[in-house]
């Protein structure tokens, strides 16, 4: 049976991708802009992302973001790399994606919100929404259940190589957050990879991307995800802002400080493709 590679691409705005079509021609040649607008058909994507999703498996492309904005995300970037470096193999991308989403409440796995106890912290109360803790986790595992269950259906035997993270934005805005990131990044990481045994690779690669420095508590977060990169087998950490990439440029007249402009976003996905 064929394998099916599996590259899981979740988190937060900056991975539902605010990069503006418009805009790529600043960065890109025209043969380049109409590849990305081609789409790459040998490596689809079944996305959910705001109030934009698939519904299934289709080829990876510019404006697999949000419904009402002609912008796209770091996928392009990946499927542009894994397509010129695993000719032959079988990849696809899951994209579960939700923008203004925190580790704190959102993508909070079981594991943490079991040892989650506010009583025990001064600041910390619990949310009248608390019955909506993890939500976003929820929904991640029921897209990576239907994409496999696709793959399946076509086949194919899927297997997780890779799962790629861009969050941290709305951790890094409240202070009392930051303790609690590193226990529940960790529980996140441990309940997919049980819940999803059967199909993560041995060697499945844990790719998590920096937060720029716009974010009140950056510096915290991300040295929380490099800590744990380095002390973690499988786990790379992206340093973004080290690797030069931007909010500040677009659109214009007022950019949008807090997304990666389009080139970065592309540039991001490069990133993400190159531990993969």
């Amino acid at each position: 049976m064929k394998k099916a590679k599996i590259i899981l691409l979740t988190g937060q705005s900056n991975a539902v991708g605010v990069g503006h079509c418009q805009y790529l021609p600043a960065y890109f040649s025209d043969e380049k802009i109409a590849e990305y607008m081609r789409g790459y058909e040998n490596i689809p994507i079944n996305y959910y992302s705001h109030d934009k999703h698939s519904d299934g498996f289709v080829k990876t492309g510019l404006n697999c973001a949000e419904l009402t904005k002609n912008t796209f995300g770091p996928e392009v970037g990946i499927a542009e790399i894994i397509n010129q470096k695993h000719t032959g193999e079988q990849y696809c991308i899951v994209k579960c994606a939700y923008g203004g989403t925190s580790l704190w409440h959102d993508w909070i796995s079981p594991l943490g919100e079991a040892a989650y106890n506010p009583a025990s912290h001064d600041d910390a109360q619990v949310p009248e929404n608390y019955r909506d803790f993890g939500w976003r986790y929820n929904e991640m595992c029921k897209v990576l259940t239907e994409s496999i269950a696709l793959l399946e259906q076509e086949g194919y035997e899927p297997e997780i190589v890779a799962w790629c993270w861009m969050q941290g934005e709305a951790d890094a805005c409240e202070e009392q957050h930051v303790p609690h990131y590193e226990r529940r990044y960790a529980a996140l990481l441990a309940d997919l990879r049980q819940g999803f045994a059967k199909y993560f690779a041995d060697d499945c690669t844990f790719v998590d991307a920096g937060i720029s420095q716009i974010w009140p508590f950056y510096v915290q977060i991300n040295d929380i995800k490099r800590a744990y990169a380095a002390k973690t087998p499988n786990s790379i950490y992206l340093d973004t802002i080290g690797a030069g990439l931007t909010t500040h440029k677009e659109p214009q007249p007022e950019p949008d400080i807090y997304h990666y402009d389009a080139g970065s976003t592309i540039q991001l996905g490069h990133l993400f493709a190159k531990h993969i």
